[in-house]
C-alpha cells in the first residue's frame, strides 16, 4: 500500500512540476553532443528506482553513484506477474531536436531498454532495447527515430513520434523475462 501511494505521488509530482525555465534545443545550438548526465558531484539529476512492486510484482533494483558510474543493480522476479526493475531522472530541461541518444555502459550479458518520456500523452514511454556485453565496456548509440511508443509493455498505434516531442524524463529498464541477478554500470549519457 505505501509503495503504491509513493508510486502515485512521484507520478503526480513528476507531471504537476513548473515547465523547464530553459530548452536546450541542439538544432538551434553549434554543439553537436550535450553531456546529459556524467553522474559527477555537479549533476542535475535524481535517480529514482521503479520496480514491478507497484503492480505486486517481487523484483528489486537499487541505484548509486560510486566513483563517478552509476550502478542499476538488483534482482528480476517473476513471481506475481512481475519481471520489471527501473531507474529514471526527471530532466530539468526541454530537451528538443535531438537525433540520437549515446551511451557509455558496462553490462552484465543482458538486454536493457533505454526510455523517455515527454511532454505529451504522459502515460506513454518511448522504448529503444540494447544488450550489453558481459563486464565490457561499451558505447551503444539509439537513434530517436527507432524508439517505439508503449504503455506498460505494449505497442501503441497513433501517437507522434518521439523526433517531434520534448523530452522530459529519461531512464533504463530491465524486462526480458530472466530471471536472476542484473547489474549494468553507466559511465555517462549524451545527446547528439
Amino acid at each position: 500500500m505505501q509503495n503504491n501511494f509513493l508510486f502515485i505521488f512521484s507520478f503526480l509530482t513528476l507531471y504537476a512540476c513548473e515547465p523547464p525555465l530553459q530548452s536546450i534545443n541542439l538544432q538551434e545550438m553549434s554543439q553537436e553532443e550535450i553531456m546529459l548526465e556524467d553522474f559527477s558531484e555537479n549533476d542535475l539529476l535524481s535517480w529514482n528506482i521503479v520496480d514491478d512492486t507497484v503492480m505486486g510484482g517481487r523484483s528489486r533494483g537499487s541505484f548509486k553513484i560510486n566513483n563517478n558510474v552509476g550502478e542499476f543493480k538488483g534482482y528480476l522476479s517473476l513471481a506475481n506477474n512481475g519481471g520489471f526493475s527501473s531507474v529514471r531522472a526527471y530532466y530539468p530541461y526541454d530537451l528538443i531536436g535531438i537525433s540520437s541518444i549515446t551511451l557509455r555502459i558496462k553490462g552484465d550479458g543482458r538486454k536493457y531498454n533505454f526510455r523517455v518520456r515527454t511532454n505529451k500523452n504522459s502515460w506513454v514511454s518511448y522504448s529503444h532495447s540494447f544488450s550489453t556485453e558481459s563486464n565490457t565496456w561499451q558505447e551503444i548509440t539509439l537513434n530517436i527515430q527507432d524508439f517505439f511508443p508503449t504503455y506498460r509493455g505494449y505497442n501503441v498505434q497513433n501517437v507522434q513520434r518521439l523526433s517531434e516531442l520534448l523530452i522530459r524524463e529519461i531512464g533504463i529498464m530491465i524486462s526480458d523475462k530472466n530471471e536472476g541477478n542484473f547489474a549494468l554500470m553507466i559511465d555517462w549519457i549524451m545527446v547528439n
